[in-house]
């Protein structure tokens, strides 16, 4: 949550107050306009559930052509962990803010303001919050779900490689040091290999700095120059605040809700996030707190969130292109290595981490970049943009990439399918067909491996080395609820 200066938040407030009176007096009945429908559970940003999430399926007769005759060798899998809890951070704002909220909004409805349902007053009234900070940052149910699909999903899709006995040998996986990865990538190989192999499946312990998987912490000139420079990374979504849309939306929000002062900044951005959060965890159920919000207001809020993260993991700073950089150096080696062996090992490289991660790579790549920035001042001509975290970086969030062998032993070639969300997806900035033939690949990451200075410091404690034991290891058994 952005916090301004204590001046600047006054007359902010001050003005929103102003909209709420001059908005409930003017508007009347109409306050209540466009809430009764159905909420876009496709875009609700980064906690967008990843079965409701967008998928581009428009590339697979050109794929399916372009692979006829070609024999799927090795994959490397990068996936975002699944569906969570609420961060520290995040489940203390909710739980300090949305108890007396709720409590508040029912009286505002006794005393004939708001545009809630009498059956949604009930819910408010009876609201408990669906976890407590025991549950912070774990993977919730709906995410295991979803890392069980994506596992199921790719043995289907090359039964040869996928569909026989977990080996270590021929199966890498690493993950990060917080749980809801490791709890990712337990639930993907249970989709892959079946509930009863996954129990005798040794996981690696964890460790950090993972160069590969969570690359921006180990580098501090990006945690300078872009994560802890308010001013700018987060100029952008501060601006947006006092646009006249976000101030709509605010007004709007405070109105239906019954409020004849504006809800706060905090309140209702915690509002919108267990919205969001309760439309994740549950399928086909309407979260109350989604009710006080248009499909204008789902806009408005979605691009404030795309403002942050375009610019604190994408496009919109040019070091983020650039620290993903031992990430495509790891995807180069094994393809190389197999392409140049004539043999896989491991045949399968999965990894698990988090949206940073995949956000960056995609930008790495030149996926989905906007035919502009992002700014606080061209919403409304963006609404059609590609770029839209919902889009880019639901939950589970994935992204492989395929190395096929083709031709007929005399004149072989290879060639690299690439999948988004499991779909094939061009790159378009490398190379000319749908999938990518590995001369036009090969060149490129070549560049990046040899160009990448992220190197990691000469000397490690044996805390920090990758086959040590982490403090934060993953134990699958005490991760089951």
């Amino acid at each position: 949550m952005i916090k301004f200066q204590k001046g600047a938040k006054m007359m902010w407030e001050a003005s929103v107050l102003v909209g709420v009176m001059v908005w409930c007096c003017c508007e009347g009945l109409h306050v209540c306009d466009g809430v009764d429908r159905a909420t876009p559970t496709h875009r609700l940003s980064t906690k967008t559930a990843y079965f409701n999430a967008d998928k581009d399926t428009t590339h697979w007769s050109y794929f399916n052509k372009e692979v006829e005759g070609c024999f799927a060798e090795q994959v490397w899998l990068l996936n975002r962990h699944g569906t969570r809890f609420p961060t520290q951070n995040d489940m203390h704002g909710l739980l300090d803010i949305l108890p007396g909220v709720s409590q508040k909004i029912v009286a505002n409805h006794q005393q004939g303001r708001g545009c809630l349902k009498q059956s949604e007053l009930e819910q408010l009234q009876n609201w408990i919050p669906p976890y407590d900070l025991r549950d912070k940052e774990q993977l919730q149910e709906t995410g295991q779900d979803e890392l069980a699909a994506i596992g199921e999903e790719w043995r289907n899709f090359l039964p040869h490689l996928f569909d026989q006995p977990f080996h270590p040998a021929k199966f890498k996986v690493d993950f990060t040091v917080k749980n809801r990865t490791g709890q990712s990538a337990y639930h993907f190989l249970r989709g892959m290999f079946g509930d009863e192999a996954v129990g005798n499946i040794e996981l690696p312990q964890p460790y950090s700095p993972n160069f590969v998987l969570r690359f921006y912490k180990a580098c501090p000139r990006w945690v300078k120059e872009v994560y802890k420079n308010k001013e700018t990374t987060y100029k952008e979504q501060q601006l947006f605040v006092e646009t006249e849309d976000f101030k709509n939306t605010t007004h709007g929000v405070s109105a239906r809700l019954g409020f004849m002062h504006p809800l706060s900044l905090d309140e209702l951005v915690a509002v919108y996030d267990e919205c969001r959060y309760e439309t994740a965890f549950w399928a086909g159920r309407d979260s109350v707190w989604c009710s006080p919000f248009t499909d204008d207001d789902f806009e408005v809020m979605e691009y404030y969130q795309d403002l942050k993260y375009y610019y604190e993991d994408s496009y919109g700073h040019p070091l983020n292109l650039k620290t993903a950089c031992r990430t495509l150096a790891d995807l180069f080696m094994h393809f190389r290595s197999t392409v140049n062996d004539g043999e896989a090992k491991p045949q399968g490289i999965f990894y698990f981490a988090h949206d940073k991660t995949i956000l960056k790579v995609l930008a790495s790549f030149g996926l989905f970049r906007p035919a502009q920035h992002l700014r606080h001042d061209n919403f409304k001509s963006m609404k059609d943009r590609v770029w839209r975290t919902s889009f880019v970086s639901p939950f589970s969030a994935n992204l492989a990439f395929v190395l096929y062998r083709c031709g007929d032993g005399k004149e072989e070639n290879h060639k690299v399918g690439v999948f988004f969300e499991g779909q094939p997806t061009p790159l378009p900035d490398v190379c000319r067909g749908v999938t990518c033939r590995w001369e036009e690949l090969r060149p490129w990451l070549a560049e990046q491996h040899a160009t990448c200075d992220l190197d990691p410091p000469s000397a490690h404690s044996s805390s920090t080395h990758p086959l040590s034991p982490s403090t934060n290891s993953f134990n699958p058994s005490t991760q089951m609820r």
